[in-house]
């Protein structure tokens, strides 16, 4: 049993690193959603053409955001399996930039569903729902090979 208990709980482990496509987004109750300006390249994927994406990168604790009619932002953060903390950034001057990390900073209850590959981040002001790039990635590759 307890064997079980252990495996079930390595399973469930959340891996941020990558880059994952936000599908749903609200802050203060309200439906928003990002638009990052000059993107210089930019995946589409069927299903989520005009998708934003939040990138992590593990290995120095950034986190790349879309912007909010602004060019996007790295900002700092850490992270357990139940909570992250994204780290206001004021180094930014634009007021778009502002915004932006006025909307993502703050602590974040992680939710992650690991047969989907989708993680929701809730906060007191803004909900994140996004599903993994190597989920979209896969379920295309999926498709390929079910019409053969």
């Amino acid at each position: 049993m307890f064997l079980t208990f252990l495996s079930c709980d390595l399973d469930s482990k959340i891996e941020l690193d990558g880059t994952w496509i936000i599908t749903e987004m609200t802050y203060n109750g309200e439906n928003v959603y990002p638009k990052t300006l000059n993107q210089k390249v930019r995946i589409v994927y069927s299903g989520y053409e005009n998708s934003e994406s939040i990138i992590f990168k593990i290995s120095d604790s950034t986190i790349t955001l879309p912007g909010f009619e602004s060019d996007q932002i790295k900002m700092k953060f850490t992270s357990d399996q139940q909570k992250l903390e994204i780290y206001l950034n004021d180094s930014n001057s634009e007021s778009e930039s502002k915004l932006t990390s006025k909307i993502f900073s703050g602590i974040y209850d992680l939710t992650y569903s690991n047969g989907e590959n989708k993680l929701k981040l809730n906060s007191d002001k803004t909900y994140i729902n996004m599903i993994s790039q190597k989920e979209i990635i896969s379920q295309a590759v999926d498709k390929v090979f079910d019409g053969i």
